[in-house]
């Protein structure tokens, strides 16, 4: 049966997410500006008042060529910076006509969003859902799609703060992906999921 009832899913899981992370840039993860490639200038960028504020209001305005410049200067200790960061490199890949800059940039992009997921912020979490079904800048991996759906679910962070839940049309496309073994082998993977600063603290 191909679809599966989430509430069962998600109630069947506990995962403790942290408020707080220790924050590194991505590993392998490759360094590009809206004009080419990376542009060490960027690290001087004078940065605006409420610069975060700033630069997601620019992403939102669909902005993120002058955006990028400043999230890259924040990215490096703050996870929404690394998600809007991430956010704005794949809507810039999609808008390049350049295939190898299209795929540099959404490459780049899925790595800060993972990133910040992986650092327990709920909305890099659901982004993953699509960038895993849609495989922007990564492969394509519904198993992935739906781990990254089921650790949002059940999320404190997103709990706390009241956020919905996974979007019904994308819900939707990822039970249409899955099979119930599948599904099976997205429960393990979330369940097996540890959040950057555990990570860390188990190498100290």
């Amino acid at each position: 049966m191909r679809k599966l009832g989430w509430a069962i899913v998600c109630g069947a899981m506990c995962v403790a997410l942290p408020l707080h992370a220790q924050m590194r840039r991505p590993d392998g993860v490759g360094s590009i500006d809206p004009s080419g490639d990376h542009d060490p200038s960027e690290n001087q960028v004078q940065l605006p008042p409420n610069p975060e504020g700033r630069a997601e209001d620019l992403r939102l305005a669909g902005k993120c060529d002058e955006a990028v410049p400043i999230l890259r200067r924040l990215a490096g200790s703050e996870p929404i910076a690394q998600y809007n960061l991430g956010q704005c490199l794949i809507d810039l890949g999609k808008g390049e006509a350049n295939a190898q800059r299209a795929h540099a940039f959404e490459q780049e992009g899925a790595g800060w969003i993972l990133k910040a997921a992986n650092e327990g912020l709920p909305k890099a979490q659901s982004s993953l859902v699509a960038v895993y079904l849609d495989g922007s800048g990564v492969d394509k991996d519904p198993v992935e799609a739906a781990k990254w759906a089921l650790l949002y679910q059940e999320n404190g962070t997103r709990m706390v703060l009241g956020l919905p839940g996974i979007a019904k049309d994308l819900r939707a496309r990822l039970d249409d992906t899955l099979t119930a073994q599948t599904m099976n082998d997205a429960r393990e993977r979330a369940a097996s999921w540890v959040p950057t600063s555990q990570r860390s603290n188990a190498d100290n």
